[in-house]
């Protein structure tokens, strides 16, 4: 059996939870290639709800991948992403691009408490404007800019109901039944409000400020998540600089990074080597350490406990 049907197979067993969808970065193409493709992946995101038995929270369309956090059962969960991996390739043929490897597939991860679905929030939320793509939440190829947002609530379209069936089926390349309320947009397709539970957003992010402090500065959440999908986070150097700062103040309450003598930015480099894999070269830069001594300090694997040990 093909490694991505051994996959399936072993979703398909898994019960009803919440869960994180995050397909497969494409390194030889592209999902989304122009604004009409971007407004049919956000039509077709709306179909899942009608066709399976799935509630979508949140999500995000990037051009070589998407991120969808949803409630389901593991068969809906495969059957959804089966279902948008067949409309997208047909869709990218009749727009004349190659279509999708026939291996490509998607990780699904266990969200199991209100923390976890916080950061899953956020980790797909801050996914455009990682990628340098927008500030944040002002991304419209997904959820972003409905949470704490006046945009979300005044922006609307062209009602189902007040719609032709050929109009329908122009927009959602099926005969699928929409709901007369669900509303079109004539550039971004169907809204999400029309079909996306905002409910657990609100419970979980009572004011604008939290949401966008953890958007911004919730680096060890990304990480940790970012490896459970294998994916990579690209930071800047004033992020890591933040980073470093909020590392120095856990460990040596009131002092600077600059102040620190050579043991304790010693101990910073290892730790941050080891959470973060931070170049040498980044880490002699916002440690104030020539790059020599961190490479030193690199290559002794017992450095931190044999320097810091009790």
């Amino acid at each position: 059996m093909k490694e991505y049907k051994k996959t399936y197979q072993t979703y398909r067993n898994w019960k009803k939870c919440y869960y994180h969808l995050s397909s497969d970065g494409w390194q030889e193409g592209l999902l989304f290639h122009n604004r009409q493709e971007y407004a049919y992946g956000m039509t077709l995101m709306g179909l899942l709800t009608l066709l399976f038995p799935l509630t979508i929270y949140n999500f995000t369309l990037m051009p070589n991948h998407f991120h969808l956090l949803c409630s389901g059962t593991g068969e809906a969960c495969v059957s959804a992403f089966v279902y948008l991996k067949r409309k997208l390739n047909l869709r990218l043929k009749a727009d004349g691009f190659n279509p999708l490897p026939e291996n490509y597939c998607f990780k699904l991860v266990r969200v199991e408490s209100e923390e976890q679905m916080r950061v899953n929030y956020i980790y797909i939320d801050r996914n455009p404007y990682e990628k340098q793509l927008c500030l944040p939440g002002g991304y419209p190829w997904g959820t972003a800019y409905l949470h704490h947002s006046f945009l979300g609530n005044y922006l609307g379209g062209k009602c189902a109901g007040q719609m032709s069936g050929r109009e329908l089926t122009r927009w959602t390349g099926s005969r699928i039944s929409i709901p007369d309320n669900w509303q079109f947009h004539p550039i971004l397709g169907l809204l999400p409000a029309s079909y996306v539970d905002e409910g657990m957003f609100i419970k979980l992010f009572h004011s604008p400020k939290l949401y966008q402090t953890r958007l911004i500065k919730d680096y060890e959440a990304f990480v940790k998540l970012s490896e459970k999908l294998e994916e990579g986070m690209e930071w800047t150097i004033d992020e890591i600089k933040e980073m470093v700062s909020q590392l120095c103040e856990s460990l040596f309450p009131g002092q600077k990074v600059h102040q620190l003598p050579n043991e304790k930015k010693g101990r910073l480099t290892s730790l941050l080597w080891n959470k973060y894999k931070f170049s040498p070269d980044v880490l002699a830069h916002v440690l104030h350490l020539p790059e020599y001594l961190v490479k030193q300090i690199l290559r002794s694997k017992d450095y931190g406990n044999r320097t810091f040990k009790g």
